[in-house]
């Protein structure tokens, strides 16, 4: 009996952590791993203060980078949306974690994030490099994450 009951308790905690589901709270995101989001945010002066969530799509396959870059087109869109890809991609030949980040503000964007790692509970930071308007910003790792936690979005000219 308490091998059904462990198996069982075991099961849960597995099926809880695969359905991890994107948080937002005001200008504060997590975003598990395979996921792609469409933003459009609420600013005050230069901060985003509020995100509303437009679009959700989960990414199944691994990304490879060469691919993507070679395939963005920039355009001179300023409708002020958020997009961020989080997901595992490859990179000849070896795996990696990213976050892309295409924005459309027609301004800077700076933010800073904290990454989990797999097996973990804590979130520890990790450095991102501001983001132009209507350009791919790539941030990638080589660790094994599960979520990313985003915050103090700002915008510069």
């Amino acid at each position: 009996m308490k091998k059904i009951l462990s198996l069982f308790i075991l099961l849960f905690i597995i099926t809880i952590n695969a359905q991890e589901k994107i948080l937002i709270k005001n200008s504060e995101l997590t975003i598990p791993i395979g996921k792609k989001i469409l933003l459009q945010p609420e600013f005050q002066k230069n901060k985003i203060i509020k995100f509303e969530l437009v679009s959700e799509e989960n990414i199944t396959e691994k990304k490879d980078m060469f691919d993507m870059l070679e395939n963005f087109k920039k355009d001179d869109v300023k409708d002020n949306s958020i997009e961020f890809t989080f997901s595992e991609s490859e990179m000849m030949g070896n795996k990696i974690f990213t976050l892309v980040t295409v924005q459309k503000t027609g301004k800077r964007m700076s933010f800073k994030a904290k990454i989990r790692l797999k097996g973990t509970t804590i979130y520890q930071s990790t450095s991102i490099m501001p983001s132009s308007s209507n350009a791919a910003s790539i941030e990638q790792w080589r660790d094994n994450i599960d979520s990313i936690f985003l915050y103090d979005f700002e915008l510069t000219n």
